[in-house]
């Protein structure tokens, strides 16, 4: 999760020019400047947290479920607005996104790639042409027929996007075929292309009210519409009765009559309102918080997905001197105790992190990532100092919040021990993003990489998108690594397993040996609820297999219940 969204980012970003709100809320794909904890734990390694991370008494049940009633989730932080390409869906955004809207694919438990509004997908033999078969008779919430023109005419507002349109770039086109057929047509092969509609790239909407640049009003296709929208207090959705999805004993999805979003952004007025009952569900990376309602009988607590979780790290501009300097960006991995930190910080909850991806991830390699050698950093320090005219002087950027200025403070400390000068900057998170994409920053904090599949991370690590500032970039620390980018095409261009695998490999060691981000932990976040909530994450796909628990710190809740 990010800091809150404060009422003078979120006004700023409604005013700014077209091109440059895509850039302020560019959010699409989990990007999220960070003032946030989770947790670890005291040593250097990658053990697990002090604190517990297991799931507590679970509300699951396989009986016929109470349709009907009003749910009320505490949400961290406010959203800007819903239009996919041009609002920012930090992970209280993208949770609200999707009681709105459906995506074309999903995810299962294992983290395979399903069909969700789509009802399948075919490719050519390289891999070059794949077709998005859709379903009949799904319509969106103002009645109009979902049709393959309506999937082409979103899909190319997205791909003009000045930020997320990286994305695309190997998609050379769309066509129709027929009515529920859209052709995309692709400059290079990509074996695992429909994993990209997973994301906000996949959101089915009206391309009216898309290209209409109306933020406040959407029209998706998902189980729930908007009814109301009181901006920083609460949102409310009402079911949508003309919902395509139906349950395995024929009840029309969605159970709830309504949910209510409230935003609560503070994380101990969260735990209260749970706690007085007047909400049933919240959000949570607070560690201490997670462990004090562990300790408590009344309450259910999802803290350990089977997806990916996201890492909490500085990112740093390779671009900017004396980050330019592979041995400053050393220096500064060597000088950060991450272990201290996470465990000062989120009370142990989390596990520290050398990488993008969890020692328990199938994805994970070990890498050579610098450990915490205070000794080893005032050696490159002076070496830094040396090679540039006696100064080594970092601007550390941050939001501004508690939490980060705690982070802040403690990388202060302990850079400022090994001769680094440290200078400190707040912005507020609109802003922050602005710098950070068009790279005007020189370190930040920063979560990302939480994506059930790297595929999805791959955009952020792309030499190719390494372009000069201020142009707009999501490759945001500007490293432009040759091996990493072959690794990459690659990865794309195969449907074998273990070749996947072996490309991520070269990528996270890559990572480790140009040091573009300082690693400190990997942050999940967790959800609390009262136990009259029924199937919180526990969800089955329309083709009957069971749902991912959480994709990028959110679900599904079209199948969630409550007990009178």
């Amino acid at each position: 999760m990010c800091s809150p969204l404060r009422s003078s980012a979120l006004s700023r970003a409604r005013s700014l020019p077209r091109g440059t709100a895509a850039v302020v809320a560019f959010v699409a794909l989990g990007l999220l400047a960070a003032g946030c904890g989770g947790g670890s734990t005291a040593d250097t390694g990658n053990s697990p947290g002090s604190a517990s991370r297991e799931n507590k008494d679970l509300v699951e049940s396989a009986a016929k479920p109470v349709v009907g009633g009003r749910m009320v989730y505490g949400l961290i932080a406010e959203s800007n607005g819903w239009n996919p390409s041009t609002n920012q869906w930090a992970t209280s955004g993208q949770q609200v996104a999707r009681a709105l809207f459906d995506t074309l694919a999903a995810f299962d438990e294992k983290s395979e790639i399903h069909p969700y509004l789509a009802a399948g997908f075919e490719h050519n033999a390289d891999f070059t042409q794949w077709k998005i078969k859709l379903r009949p008779g799904v319509t969106l919430a103002n009645g109009k027929p979902v049709t393959a023109e309506t999937v082409v005419r979103d899909q190319q507002y997205l791909k003009k996007s000045p930020v997320m349109g990286g994305a695309f770039t190997f998609v050379k086109g769309y066509s129709t075929e027929g009515d529920l057929t859209v052709v995309v047509d692709l400059t290079d092969p990509w074996a695992n292309y429909p994993m990209t509609l997973t994301t906000q790239f996949g959101v089915v909407t009206d391309p009216d009210w898309l290209e209409s640049n109306d933020s406040l009003h959407p029209i998706g296709t998902g189980p729930f519409m908007l009814d109301t929208w009181e901006i920083g207090n609460k949102l409310v959705v009402k079911k949508n009765p003309n919902y395509w999805q139906v349950d395995k004993n024929g009840t029309r999805l969605p159970y709830l009559d309504s949910i209510e979003y409230r935003v609560i952004t503070d994380s101990q007025s969260r735990g209260n309102a749970l706690r007085a009952k007047d909400i049933d569900v919240l959000e949570s990376v607070n560690g201490t918080q997670i462990t004090s309602f562990q300790a408590e009988p009344d309450y259910q607590i999802f803290s350990n997905s089977k997806g990916e979780s996201s890492e909490f790290f500085i990112q740093l501009n390779t671009t900017s001197a004396p980050l330019n300097d592979l041995n400053a960006r050393r220096a500064l991995a060597y000088a950060t105790d991450k272990a201290s930190i996470t465990e000062a910080l989120t009370g142990g909850l989390d596990e520290p992190a050398d990488g993008p991806f969890a020692t328990s991830s199938p994805w994970y390699t070990p890498t050579d990532y610098p450990q915490y050698d205070p000794a080893t950093a005032k050696s490159l320090v002076d070496q830094v100092k040396a090679d540039h005219g006696g100064d080594f002087t970092i601007r550390l950027s941050g939001p501004p919040d508690t939490f980060t200025q705690q982070l802040e403070q403690m990388l202060q400390a302990q850079w400022s021990a090994v001769g680094i000068t440290v200078t400190i900057e707040t912005l507020e998170q609109a802003a922050l993003i602005i710098s950070v994409v068009t790279g005007r920053y020189q370190a930040t904090s920063w979560l990302q990489f939480g994506n059930p599949n790297p595929s999805l991370d791959s955009v952020y690590w792309r030499p190719d998108l390494a372009v000069e500032p201020p142009t707009f970039s999501l490759n945001f620390t500007r490293l432009k690594d040759e091996e990493i980018g072959t690794a990459l095409k690659a990865a794309r261009a195969t449907s074998d397993p273990a070749a996947f695998k072996a490309a991520y490999a070269i990528v996270q060691k890559r990572l480790a040996a140009d040091v573009p981000y300082l690693w400190l932990y990997h942050q999940q976040v967790a959800l609390i609820a009262s136990k009259r909530v029924v199937n919180l994450t526990k969800y089955t796909l329309p083709d009957g297999a069971t749902g991912l628990d959480l994709s990028n710190g959110t679900h599904p809740v079209s199948q969630v219940w409550l007990q009178p």
